[in-house]
């Protein structure tokens, strides 16, 4: 894959900035608009749930662990949530650009995940910025965030990649990957601390694959124990499905260019 990355690293490149300045193209902050998000989403969970609601993490005395939790679990979620977003109908948006040239068609979700991480790390930068201002424990385990963010990238882009070949036969795929993904989300502690679930629950919510992601985030932000082992399923369900979307791509791909 490494020789095609490079011989179209201009196509990479024009693409990925082009994803960089639609963001903020006209506007009058400019590249401004690509951290006040995250400043604010920070600063809005912080001030509601940390002042407003006194929102509190059990065994945790800190007055803003709750927004810690909150946002290394959002910092997971919304790097997986933009992948599959902004993948699922990439085939359909670049129809033109597939129909007139020749190149390997996985080069168009590499600006889609290099913008992605580029988000989370903003984020994620705002995220630390707070913790230290508000005087909270950073610890030498925080550095888990990273294995944990590349494999959430792993999964959301190999989704994304699947999920852009069935949009182009299915096109309510689109729509009913909004409304999995709002389950998805509910079934993730991301909003509620885990320890208020029975045993049962939590035995069924693991089956979700960003469910061990997310918690080994909040328990590298938080400074606890964060096992490696967390990774293995989300990595297996992973390469499951980068498998079907190569073999699904590959089986349609003549179909997907009339498709198109």
């Amino acid at each position: 894959m490494l020789a095609p990355i490079l011989r179209y690293r201009g196509l990479i490149y024009a693409i990925t900035l082009r994803e960089i300045k639609s963001r903020y193209i006209g506007s009058t902050l400019g590249p401004l608009w690509l951290i006040l998000p995250p400043i604010f989403m920070v600063f809005i969970y912080t001030v509601i749930f940390s002042q407003i609601m006194r929102a509190r993490m059990p065994g945790v005395e800190h007055q803003y662990a709750y927004s810690v939790y909150l946002c290394a679990g959002l910092v997971t979620w919304n790097l997986m949530l933009e992948l599959v977003q902004r993948s699922k109908g990439l085939f359909l948006e670049h129809a033109n650009l597939i129909k007139k040239s020749s190149f390997p068609k996985f080069i168009l979700f590499l600006p889609v995940l290099a913008v992605a991480l580029l988000n989370s790390c903003i984020l994620l930068v705002m995220v630390l910025g707070f913790m230290i201002l508000s005087g909270f424990p950073v610890t030498s385990g925080i550095l888990m965030i990273f294995p944990v963010l590349a494999v959430t990238a792993l999964l959301g882009i190999v989704t994304g990649a699947l999920l852009a070949t069935l949009n182009v036969f299915f096109r309510d795929v689109g729509q009913l990957t909004d409304i999995v993904f709002q389950g998805l989300f509910w079934a993730t502690p991301i909003v509620y601390p885990l320890g208020i679930l029975s045993e049962p629950i939590q035995a069924i919510l693991s089956w979700n694959p960003l469910f061990p992601l997310v918690r080994m985030a909040q328990n590298a932000m938080l400074g606890e124990p964060a096992g490696v082992g967390l990774l293995v399923y989300p990595i297996a369900i992973s390469v499951v499905t980068l498998i079907l979307a190569v073999f699904l791509y590959r089986r349609s791909y003549a179909d997907l260019l009339d498709q198109i």
